[in-house]
């Protein structure tokens, strides 16, 4: 008999390298593609830490965690949660987004699709997990005009135009620092002293307990952030000849290092005084936090006045202004988040966060953009009938159902008006095969959330969203030795 190691799933494989060929087109794409008005404040519009699972679930995350048993998914929004990664899991998705803004007097409607991540993640002890990924941070995209009649010049439009965004490159590891002690314990003289003595209920109660300490976890992702973001202004004079137009632009340029942090710990309930429950209730508390950073950037302003020709190309006359590569930082504020989650045996599991940034604090090169602390609630839950269930007609009872609520109070505070952002969410999660003896599970994760941001309040845009994403999540055995005669 011989031994050798096993090669990586071929299918596996093929689908993450088009994963990440697709995902680096997407971020051309993403350069040029509308997204949001608002998205022209801060850093652009956040894209959160969350996949397909947790997205169905109203954005929750923080607090879930794998058990024990397939099918695993990868968790970036707490690092912790590697630690429970028990086959190598891979995932990917794609995201589409409908967006319908309403002003005072005009309609709308934005279309956009990209990849949303790109993610591995697998066990290297018992008690420690790693992930290694690619996600968007933020996304810019924006086209904004504003007329106004000033004296003694006349009309005046002022286009306001932006793309870009921020992405992050991430290396995650989860430890389980505390795992081992219930043998430790069993190993012990303490426990042959309390075996001896016949005090077997002091035995057990130490044992639940120290099985309980070993479910505590802790995580850390490291994050290469990398981006472009251009924004520029124009002032153009359509009824006076006299007048040439300007443009002012910049371009700004990170690249740096961010890290965040995660907790979570675990507590099972087998029985209520005294009696055994039929399904075990598990109680799952999670923990996240990222302190302020100040990222390394690079900004270039180019500025100068035009007109334009009878073919209808921009002509430039003067060049009033070109600095490239201006050294400075970009300060992104701290936060932190809680979550709560309980689950029911192997069908319900209830989940809540809360998670908050001090945006209050950002800078971007030594400049405010008064921006407002922000905060998110969640709640989501999720049912499966039967996961492990056989046979013809079964198939119903092993899909995940999910659904979710999320409310927002987001950084922005436009005219004396807060702006705040609520969704509906709802998917499922659609098992694609299953083999127990080779240990290869894979899931489809459909995800749809509806909801509002804005008001037509004070001249500000609403916007309504449909935003949908589909995912793919890839359990299997990797990287372990086979054998063959």
């Amino acid at each position: 008999m011989k031994n050798r190691k096993s090669s990586i799933n071929t299918l596996a494989s093929k689908l993450l390298l088009l994963a990440l060929f697709c995902f680096t087109q997407s971020l051309s794409i993403a350069q040029v593609a509308n997204s949001s008005p608002y998205s022209r404040y801060g850093i652009g519009d956040l894209s959160g830490r969350g996949f397909a699972q947790g997205f169905a679930m109203g954005g929750t995350n923080i607090a879930l965690q794998n058990d024990s048993t397939p099918i695993f998914f990868i968790n970036s929004g707490n690092p912790a949660s590697y630690s429970n990664i028990r086959l190598t899991t891979a995932e990917l998705g794609q995201k589409f987004n409908r967006i319908k803004l309403q002003s005072s007097g005009a309609e709308k409607i934005i279309n956009n699709a990209s990849l949303a991540y790109l993610s591995l993640a697998f066990p290297i002890k018992k008690w420690w997990g790693a992930s290694i990924g690619l996600i968007p941070y933020s996304s810019v995209g924006y086209k904004v005009s504003d007329h106004q009649e000033i004296n003694n010049i006349g009309g005046v439009d002022f286009l306001y135009e932006g793309y870009g965004g921020v992405n992050q490159v991430y290396f995650g590891n989860g430890f389980k620092p505390l795992f081992g002690l219930p043998q430790q314990f069993l190993n012990s003289k303490r426990f042959n002293r309390l075996k001896e003595e016949k005090k077997f209920a002091k035995n057990n109660q130490i044992l639940r307990r120290k099985k309980s300490l070993q479910s505590l976890a802790l995580g850390l992702n490291a994050s290469y952030m990398f981006g472009n973001i251009d924004n520029v202004r124009r002032s153009v004079f359509p009824f006076n000849s006299s007048a040439f137009n300007a443009r002012a632009g910049t371009i700004t340029r990170i690249g740096d290092f961010n890290f965040d942090y995660g907790a979570q710990y675990s507590y099972g309930i087998d029985s209520i005084k005294g009696r055994n429950l039929k399904e075990k209730v598990k109680l799952l508390l999670g923990a996240t936090f990222s302190t302020q950073t100040n990222m390394t950037a690079k900004i270039d302003s180019l500025s100068y006045t035009y007109f334009i020709n009878s073919l209808g190309y921009e002509v430039g006359k003067d060049t009033i202004q070109n600095i490239q590569g201006v050294k400075g930082e970009i300060q992104l504020p701290l936060s932190y988040g809680f979550g709560l989650a309980i689950k029911k045996g192997d069908k319900w599991l209830i989940a809540g966060d809360f998670a908050a940034q001090q945006w209050s604090t950002y800078k971007a090169f030594n400049k405010t953009q008064d921006l407002k602390n922000s905060f998110r609630v969640s709640l989501g839950t999720q049912y499966v009938p039967n996961s492990k269930a056989n046979g013809k007609g079964n198939y119903l009872k092993r899909i995940y159902y999910r659904a979710g609520l999320r409310y927002s109070q987001t950084m922005l505070e436009l005219k004396n008006t807060s702006l705040t952002e609520y969704g509906f969410s709802f998917g499922l999660g659609l098992p694609v095969g299953r083999s127990f003896l080779l240990q290869n599970f894979s899931l489809v994760n459909i995800g749809i959330e509806i909801g509002n941001r804005g008001t037509l309040s004070n001249g500000l845009i609403k916007e309504q969203f449909l935003r949908a994403t589909i995912g793919f999540t890839i359990n299997d055995r990797w990287f372990v030795k086979s054998k063959f005669d």
